[in-house]
Formats: C-alpha cells, sequence, structure tokens
C-alpha cells in the first residue's frame, strides 16, 4: 500500500523522501503492520486511567450513581492490574516454594 502511494506521488524510493516524509512514512509504516502494545503500556494505560478515575471519586458534589459507578470504575481497573500483575506472583511463589523445597 505504501509503495503504491510512493508511486502516486511520483517518489521512486524511501530514500527519496526528506526527514519528515521519512518519519511520516514509518509511523505509517508501524499503524499498517498491526504493531502490538507491550504488558507495559497497558499497565502505563491503566494506572493512568485509575489515578483518573480516583480523582472523579473524590469529587465533592457526585450524585449517588455516579458515586456507585466511580467505586466500579476503581475496583475494575485494580482488578486488571492484579491480573496483569498475576504471572510475576505466580513465578514469586513458585521460586519460593522450590527455594523452600532445597532447605
Amino acid at each position: 500500500m505504501l509503495d503504491k502511494f510512493l508511486k502516486h506521488i511520483g517518489v521512486g524510493s524511501y530514500e527519496e523522501l526528506n526527514t519528515e516524509e521519512k518519519e511520516t512514512f514509518s509511523q505509517w509504516e508501524q499503524a499498517i503492520s498491526g504493531r502490538k502494545l507491550t504488558d507495559e503500556e497497558v499497565e502505563s494505560f491503566l494506572k493512568q486511567e485509575l489515578d483518573l478515575a480516583i480523582n472523579r471519586l473524590t469529587d465533592v458534589d457526585l450524585q449517588k450513581e455516579d458515586e456507585i459507578f466511580r467505586k466500579v470504575e476503581v475496583r475494575l481497573i485494580k482488578k486488571i492490574l492484579n491480573f496483569l500483575d498475576s504471572p510475576k506472583v505466580e513465578k514469586r511463589m513458585a521460586e519460593q516454594a522450590i527455594s523452600q523445597m532445597l532447605k
């Protein structure tokens, strides 16, 4: 698709692009190739959302429905963060169990 675009604008290859165009081309290339989110990116996003949710929960004039929704939001984000952290916890538990057996 990007090669077709280059031909469409009269450019023979990536090397003919200027620095700004190469940067845009690279961004498009990453987007088209379907970049995958890392666990760290997901965790960072959820932590930011958790902070925002807690801030919204502490608003003074919350109606009862809004308060309930905000509490559920905070709990859900915490559960997802715990789920993402579960492989680390499992690893520590297995290491501790093996360590105890070696004593």
